[in-house]
């Protein structure tokens, strides 16, 4: 089972085509089985539905219809829906899809204390389930991993915080001046087990694509996918999707990956 999650930056705005074609066609050509989508702006159910019929998903699923909504497409039915929005800042959709227990959540971007309050939300909703198995969450966390905190030790990235924060003093995402990464260790502790880093030791940045990369750009990994303990050894082949369409249609890149099929689709 192919799964992608991506960030499409404000509902996909730099395709301008009607009904989104370009975006359409290339998710028609990744052919993914479920679609994890973060910053569906200005859709609702309904014009969400037909965007994926388009590229052969009949079933979809909103978070919620103002701001940035997380949202998740599929091949296949889409049951069992929540939708998380108190106390968030995007909130977080979970569904069952195909066995699988699937989230697509987006955390704040501003605040390092926002994120984590966000953070043991979703936390404290999983441990609320009653199948602590064959869980999938994944989206744009804006937080860093401490397995990249290497990547960081330079203290460029602190600098340059420090000094929008004299223009924006909004931004609140340093700990002590230093980069953060309480967020992500929050989720490592929990046992969720982060892909990227078990599929490639390696720093796998996400943001900026290309068209976003300014002179004064730093490139980090805000979208992660974490799985529960008991398919660390079945997920594979996780890669960050860079082509000709991702470089140019957001500021973020995809991620995909493969778990294994559970289940058919019932035949009625």
């Amino acid at each position: 089972m192919k799964i992608i999650s991506y960030n499409i930056l404000e509902g996909m705005k730099d395709d301008t085509t009607a009904n989104k074609q370009v975006f359409a066609a290339w998710v028609r050509q990744q052919d993914p089985d479920i679609l994890a989508l973060q910053e569906t702006n200005g859709f609702t159910q309904e014009s969400l539905q037909a965007l994926a019929e388009s590229y052969g998903h009949p079933y979809a699923i909103l978070c919620k219809e103002p701001g940035y909504p997380p949202a998740i497409t599929s091949k296949y039915p889409i049951v069992n829906v929540r939708r998380v929005t108190d106390n968030m800042t995007h909130g977080f959709v979970m569904a069952d899809i195909g066995g699988y227990h699937i989230i697509s959540i987006h955390l704040n971007p501003h605040s390092r204390a926002k994120r984590m309050k966000e953070t043991e939300i979703l936390l404290h909703t999983l441990a609320t389930q009653d199948d602590p198995t064959k869980w999938i969450i994944m989206g744009d966390f804006n937080s860093f991993s401490p397995y990249d905190s290497l990547h960081y030790a330079d203290g460029q990235y602190a600098r340059l915080q420090i000094q929008r924060r004299v223009k924006s003093p909004h931004l609140q995402n340093l700990n002590n001046d230093r980069a953060d990464f309480s967020v992500q260790s929050r989720i490592l502790e929990s046992g969720l087990v982060d892909v990227s880093h078990l599929m490639h030791k390696d720093y796998q940045s996400t943001f900026p694509t290309v068209r976003y990369t300014g002179k004064n750009s730093l490139h980090h990994r805000y979208d992660y996918i974490f799985v529960s303990k008991d398919l660390k050894g079945k997920v594979r082949d996780q890669q960050i999707l860079r082509d000709e369409f991702t470089d140019q249609h957001s500021d973020h890149y995809p991620n995909v990956f493969y778990v294994p099929r559970l289940e058919e689709v019932p035949r009625w």
